[in-house]
């Protein structure tokens, strides 16, 4: 009798953790909605309004990115040395922080606030993104339901998506200040539910599921040439992808034949981003993390080079649709990689994939506006990305090499 007793009570704990993890999937995915579709991301569409508007140079564009990228980096850091009351708590205050941030670009035209505020947007976008990737993937671990983590990262592909449709619609060089303010208002009424919603999820982790994630490897070891060009390789992505991903409306812009197509583009690109996490990691699981990352790394580099070579509409949605479905995988790959080597060595190693990655976002956007100088001709800066990702592809082909079976 008291087995089945406690067999019911174990039932009752499974579900009750599987039903908080659920809800704290779905508002770590509203979470990331905000500080990275919206947050991070709706510069993108919104930068060509901006420069028509306020005549700001390619160059300066570029420096915007560059800063935004440089407070992610170092806001990705600091939950690994700072938590000020809880995960959960610390969270919802970077992401008031952020909102705030958002809100207050359509308020001013000065360049120099524009830095600070993006300055801000990056580091809280970078500290949520953290957090909430811990608080979320601890809470489906402890639900049982590790395997539903790409879900997470699809909240991304979703605010990108729905977002750049707000763009097309409704912003103009006459709006564009406007777009930010009413992006940063239903940023405040999304973040609202998870300032009141989310808490931290105290019962127990599921031991099985620890047990099982971390046994799927446990005849491999890692030697530390191997996570070197693993973080070259994922720094190489950083830097590789965020060309695109900053300065994509703006090439299709100066493209005269495409250039109402402009702000669908990143359309596409959050189109195909959605269901992308769930995707690459579910290939991932079936041929292997290493081959999934290879081809993942193939067909964004197609998807970054192809605008160089045409200027078709038919390209420019195999461009976008390659580069939104490869962006997102690629993270969820990496991250679930170092979650599992992290749980072997013991080292947080997400927090050292994650600062890679945004060392890369920092550098390359600077360099990607030098290169496109006064000029409409985004060429060299595409040239430029595509080549990363070849040092990237190079980058994982040496990690496997010091990668040693026991």
């Amino acid at each position: 009798m008291r087995e089945i007793i406690l067999l019911k009570r174990e039932n009752e704990v499974r579900k009750l953790s599987a039903s908080k993890a659920y809800k704290q999937l779905i508002l770590g995915m509203l979470s990331l909605f905000i500080v990275m579709a919206i947050g991070r991301f709706s510069y993108t569409p919104i930068l060509p309004f901006m420069q028509k508007a306020t005549h700001l140079s390619n160059q300066d564009a570029g420096l915007l990115a560059t800063i935004n990228y440089l407070g992610y980096l170092i806001g990705a850091m600091i939950p690994t040395f700072l938590i000020m009351r809880s995960k959960v708590i610390d969270l919802k205050i970077y992401l008031l922080i952020n909102i705030i941030s958002v809100l207050l670009m359509g308020f001013t035209h000065d360049f120099i606030t524009w830095n600070v505020l993006r300055f801000v947007a990056g580091i809280t976008s970078g500290t949520v993104f953290v957090l909430s990737s811990n608080v979320v993937l601890e809470g489906l671990n402890k639900g049982g339901k590790s395997h539903l983590s790409g879900f997470l990262y699809s909240g991304v592909g979703i605010g990108i998506f729905t977002s750049s449709i707000f763009v097309q619609l409704y912003t103009d060089s006459e709006t564009w200040s406007s777009t930010w303010i009413i992006l940063g208002v239903v940023s405040l009424l999304m973040g609202s539910i998870v300032i009141f919603l989310m808490k931290d999820i105290k019962e127990p982790l599921n031991l099985k599921q620890k047990k099982l994630n971390i046994e799927t490897d446990k005849n491999e070891t890692y030697t530390k040439w191997f996570m070197v060009f693993f973080s070259i390789a994922y720094l190489l992505e950083g830097a590789g992808y965020i060309v695109t991903g900053t300065f994509l409306v703006a090439i299709v812009e100066s493209i005269p034949n495409l250039k109402e197509y402009a702000a669908l583009s990143w359309m596409f690109v959050g189109l195909t981003a959605i269901p992308s996490c769930v995707l690459w990691s579910i290939l991932g699981n079936k041929i292997g993390y290493i081959k999934a990352i290879y081809l993942a790394f193939m067909l964004q580099f197609i998807g970054v080079i192809l605008p160089v070579f045409s200027h078709t509409t038919i390209s420019l949605i195999i461009s976008s649709c390659l580069f939104g479905g490869t962006f997102l995988g690629l993270t969820t790959l990496f991250m679930s990689r170092g979650q599992i080597m992290s749980a072997i060595s013991g080292k947080n190693l997400v927090a050292l994939l994650t600062f890679f990655y945004s060392l890369g976002q920092v550098i390359a956007p600077y360099f990607a506006g030098i290169l496109i100088g006064d000029t409409d001709n985004y060429n060299g800066a595409l040239i430029f990305a595509s080549s990363l990702l070849v040092l990237a592809i190079i980058a994982i082909f040496l990690s496997q090499r010091q990668r040693q079976q026991t």
